[in-house]
């Protein structure tokens, strides 16, 4: 069976895309099958970066409190996604937190007139029918925390359409499988992230990991600064170790380890939907 291996930077991270085909297949149609995965994550990357102008979230940063604006589909799905997050989780999930990201220096300040405070109880969009989305209030959304793993779920869907049995991607830690053979999971030591252990084996699933080693290496009292904001207060989550979430999808697996960093728990709701369990170490 032939199987292909490809790596490119993408998401602010390296992606890893690896795929064999069926025992008819040939490399060129394995080989195909990959870079139409690769151009699915790009995809995503245009649509939904914080840092172009001209993306869909580009767009809603920009746009005034009434505001009425057509988005793509991918786009509509994430943010329909990240509002049942917030939801289900009690606001612990909230993707409006671009502007503590800024000013703590994690995110470039391409807004002016930046929203003083958050208010994480209260919707800050609307989503109409037919992608469709209204602003009740000026947003300076981050999708960081769930796009990456959504663009991992339209990879393995390219791969799948593309006739691959089995496969892997791989975007800096946020990771989906499919097929019959089980995947070794690494992770990095939160106290020496240049080494890597084994934490378990994953067969038909997604894991996403959060950490703070690449953050801020500033210490206090065994604890490091992560780039989670916990609403409603907008201060920056202190850790000491890396929590990963196994689920059903990398894009739920994605948002839900930011839940399990802040309300050091799954709620039992939100596990049940995601087919969920958090990994610490």
């Amino acid at each position: 069976m032939p199987s292909v291996e490809r790596m490119r930077p993408l998401l602010g991270t390296f992606v890893t895309i690896r795929a064999q085909g069926a025992a008819n297949a040939s490399e060129d149609a394995v080989a195909a099958a990959v870079e139409s995965a690769f151009v699915a994550i790009s995809r995503v990357d245009r649509l939904m970066s914080f840092h172009r102008r001209s993306s869909d979230i580009g767009r809603l940063k920009r746009a005034r409190p009434g505001t009425r604006l057509r988005v793509h589909r991918w786009t509509y799905h994430v943010l329909r996604e990240a509002q049942r997050l917030r939801s289900e989780s009690g606001g612990a999930f909230n993707c409006n937190v671009g502007t503590p990201l800024m000013r703590a220096g994690l995110l470039p300040k391409l807004v002016r007139g930046l929203p003083v405070r958050q208010h994480p109880a209260r919707p800050d969009i609307h989503l109409d029918k037919c992608g469709w989305v209204r602003l009740s209030t000026r947003v300076v959304f981050d999708l960081g925390g769930i796009a990456k793993g959504f663009a991992v779920d339209k990879a393995v869907e390219a791969l799948q359409q593309g006739g691959i049995a089995s496969g892997l991607v791989n975007a800096g830690g946020d990771m989906r499988v499919f097929g019959v053979e089980p995947q070794p999971v690494l992770a990095r030591c939160p106290s020496d992230p240049s080494n890597v252990r084994m934490i378990g084996m994953l067969t038909n699933g997604a894991i996403a990991t959060s950490a703070a080693y690449f953050v801020d290496r500033t210490p206090l009292a065994g604890t490091v600064a992560s780039a989670i904001i916990e609403p409603p207060t907008g201060r920056r989550v202190m850790l000491a170790n890396s929590v990963s979430v196994v689920a059903s999808s990398a894009m739920l697996a994605d948002a839900l380890t930011k839940v399990a960093v802040i309300k050091q728990r799954l709620p039992s709701r939100l596990a049940r939907y995601a087919r969920a369990r958090i990994v610490t170490i």
